[in-house]
């Protein structure tokens, strides 16, 4: 509970950090413009609902988890539709990116409705959520290892 505002920052800037990534794989402009009005509309709007509301800044902030975490799995997926005619630059990346995100939003979304259980189903989520952090990180790590090692940046 102490570090929620943690959270929350991280949430909001792993949302711009991707989606300023995925628009710098994009060739098109319109699907750029997309990428830079989605993000600073939603940075507008959750930047005014902890202006109305700060004590939301400390508070577990599902609509925030919502909003970044769905709108970067958009940014996947558009970039994922992109690859169907271009090379598949970052492929294994934007799979883990769509695994975990889509995945994590559900189980936060989920989350709630476990209260009143008991805590093995409430931590169920939680363990859940954990491994698809993992899994995640091996993805972003294949495609290090694909993209990056001596043997590819040869070629």
């Amino acid at each position: 509970m102490n570090n929620l505002l943690l959270m929350n920052l991280f949430f909001l800037g792993q949302m711009v950090l991707l989606g300023l990534f995925y628009r710098s794989l994009y060739k098109q402009e319109i699907q750029k413009k997309f990428v830079l009005i989605t993000l600073g509309l939603a940075l507008v709007i959750l930047i005014a609902r902890l202006v109305y509301d700060p004590a939301l800044q400390f508070k577990f902030n599902l609509f925030q988890i919502t909003v970044t975490s769905l709108l970067t799995v958009v940014f996947a997926l558009i970039h994922f539709y992109n690859m169907i005619t271009e090379k598949k630059e970052y492929y294994y990346l934007t799979i883990g990116v769509i695994g975990y995100m889509f995945g994590g939003t559900v189980l936060f979304l989920i989350g709630n409705l476990t209260i009143g259980l008991s805590d093995d189903i409430k931590y169920l989520s939680w363990r859940l959520n954990a491994f698809l952090f993992i899994v995640y990180y091996f993805f972003i790590l294949f495609e290090w290892m694909k993209s990056f090692s001596k043997k590819n940046a040869e070629i």
